[in-house]
């Protein structure tokens, strides 16, 4: 498919490709230095797990595997599948109020993806001064096509993501090096929301509501494919790794 342009890809240093492999924010292994971040994150992956079909023994021995202590891997297991609920009291969500990686990001994608039809999904996605997807109306086109095919096949749905991984993945890693360029100044406002400041403007970022006041978060439609922009990565990176956590969860 024609991107249009020439891809931040192709020209981003040794260095900053470096940076990219784990978009530099290396959160969920931060937290497993705090007790609380293991538990919440054992139980994220645990959730995982049971979803993917798997009874507890298999659950606690898959957390083993990932190099959980065996008491935590029992608790968080018992927690899971003893609740009544069926669920952890207050789950981890699978994305992260601010992203990291493509995994993050998808299952905001696969929700937009069911909300609006094709042509608007690609609207949303294509165009704009903003568009996480840069292209000509032949890739447009495209686009649309592939979108179509998705919302009703599975295997073309794996398609899609394939497809938007990259991209999704370029406009991470360019809000994480325009956090890191720009000389932010967050300022608190509430519990959950910050206002950055950047030599080329200003923002309000909400944390609990993965939400940002600025253009590009706007006009770029971030929030319907789960993407953070360089005010949410500065705001978030001001807090602590179990803090981030926190603003990750949603009852």
């Amino acid at each position: 498919m024609s991107r249009g342009f020439i891809s931040l890809k192709g020209i981003v240093t040794v260095a900053e490709n470096n940076l990219s492999d784990d978009m530099i924010y290396n959160w969920r292994n931060e937290l497993r230095s705090h007790s609380d971040g293991v538990f919440v994150v054992a139980s994220s992956q645990a959730q995982k797990y049971k979803n993917q079909g798997f009874d507890k023994s298999e659950v606690v021995e898959l957390l083993a595997a990932d190099n959980y202590d065996l008491e935590v891997a029992n608790r968080v297991a018992s927690k899971l599948f003893d609740n009544n609920e069926g669920t952890i009291a207050k789950q981890a969500i699978e994305v992260a109020v601010v992203p990291t990686k493509y995994s993050d990001c998808s299952p905001i994608i696969e929700k937009t993806l069911e909300k609006f039809s094709a042509k608007e999904f690609v609207k949303k996605l294509t165009l704009g001064e903003h568009s996480i997807v840069k292209t000509d109306s032949k890739g447009v086109e495209s686009w649309l096509k592939l979108v179509q095919m998705a919302k009703d096949n599975e295997s073309m749905r794996t398609a899609l993501h394939k497809e938007l991984k990259p991209w999704v993945e370029e406009a991470l890693l360019n809000s994480v090096l325009k956090s890191q360029t720009e000389n932010p100044v967050v300022e608190a406002k509430s519990n959950s929301k910050v206002v950055v400041s950047m030599r080329k403007g200003t923002a309000e970022v909400d944390l609990n509501n993965a939400t940002s006041s600025s253009q590009k978060f706007i006009e770029g439609n971030y929030a319907y494919f789960g993407l953070a922009d360089e005010y949410m990565v500065s705001a978030a990176d001001s807090i602590s790794p179990y803090a981030r956590l926190k603003r990750a969860l949603r009852d």
